[in-house]
């Protein structure tokens, strides 16, 4: 990225264009296509929310704007039950990487979670979660080339060349404290949930170029269903709502599915589905196609974003491609037990 100044004033103007980003990043919502995906980051109630010893999830989104170059995210997520007597805890680990603007505004994220789950009735139950997290955000010059740096030799801009600019790299830290939670029930063929989760309860502080910003608590909202026809095929609606201070921001859709034959007593599927995207700060709506497979313990899911006709021109509301992973590890908990006989 390029950045080429007239006067001394022009220098503060883009130091306010670069603080005016980094309140995007921290305004930014929805961010990934298949959101319940990346399910720790909704609601720290969903950790642990599988059958199985452990779960392993890896995200990859590249979304191009305008602004600069793509801006990229990466998540990798683990996730694993623990047992201290009679009670089980579900325990979760995530970390997330935003970059933007070659690579000029990083973002990483260590967070850690943990959901415990009650059974209200046989086919009903509700779970709670606590999370911390880790975030460091820096703003870096490594991607931004001066005027001084421009080569006549090669016709092109040289990092390595010398400048007079004295611009510095600044980072922020700071902990973000969460609490959810999430309602669960069986009915007929259908298992339907939907929970709620506060972030940044805690308000926290961040400072760049001495000025400082309190981050305003962030409201999710999120819903899904599981609806099987007694057929091959299966419906998954859901919903994702997030409030931020006066932002907002809606995902809605649905995945459909057909169940494949069994293979060694474990279910596979395909499944593919639509959703549409409305952020209201930024003024965009975008339609995400997505389609994958579930085999054996794998599960993998491409998505497409792409900005709606009339849509707003920020460059938030590029395409995006999305690549989503995950492998579970079946359980290898007892359910019957015997009496051992001496014979073996």
């Amino acid at each position: 990225m390029t950045i080429s100044y007239i006067n001394k004033f022009q220098r503060i103007i883009v130091l306010q264009i670069l603080l005016f980003v980094t309140y995007l990043l921290q305004s930014q919502t929805i961010h990934f296509s298949q959101a319940y995906g990346a399910h720790i980051t909704l609601n720290p109630a969903n950790t642990g929310r599988f059958n199985g010893d452990w779960r392993a999830v890896g995200m990859f989104r590249n979304q191009g704007v305008q602004l600069a170059d793509e801006y990229q995210t990466t998540y990798l997520s683990f996730e694993k039950p623990l047992y201290f007597k009679t009670e089980k805890i579900n325990a979760g680990l995530f970390y997330s990487r935003d970059n933007s603007a070659g690579s000029t505004f990083p973002v990483d994220r260590i967070n850690i979670s943990a959901s415990t789950t009650i059974w209200l009735t046989h086919s009903s139950n509700l779970s709670a979660g606590l999370q911390g997290a880790f975030v460091n955000k820096q703003i870096k010059w490594d991607g931004i080339s001066f005027p001084e740096q421009y080569n006549r030799n090669t016709g092109g801009f040289d990092p390595l060349m010398p400048t007079g600019e004295l611009l510095e790299s600044t980072k922020t830290n700071y902990l973000d404290l969460g609490i959810g939670l999430l309602y669960s029930a069986k009915m007929n063929n259908s298992v339907i949930g939907a929970g709620y989760s506060l972030q940044q309860l805690n308000r926290p502080k961040e400072s760049f170029f001495n000025i400082e910003n309190i981050l305003a608590m962030k409201h999710i909202f999120h819903g899904k269903a599981d609806i099987d026809f007694k057929t091959n095929l299966f419906l998954i609606p859901s919903f994702v709502y997030i409030i931020q201070g006066n932002n907002n921001a809606l995902l809605t859709g649905a995945n459909l599915g057909y169940k494949l034959k069994e293979w060694e007593d474990v279910p596979n599927s395909v499944i593919g589905g639509v959703h549409i995207r409305n952020i209201a700060f930024y003024k965009t709506r975008s339609l995400i196609i997505s389609s994958g497979f579930t085999w054996q313990y794998y599960t993998l899911i491409l998505s497409y974003d792409t900005p709606l006709a009339n849509s707003g021109s920020n460059g938030f509301n590029n395409s995006a491609i999305e690549i989503t992973m995950g492998f579970k590890l079946p359980s290898t908990e007892l359910k019957h037990k015997t009496i051992p006989c001496e014979r073996y």
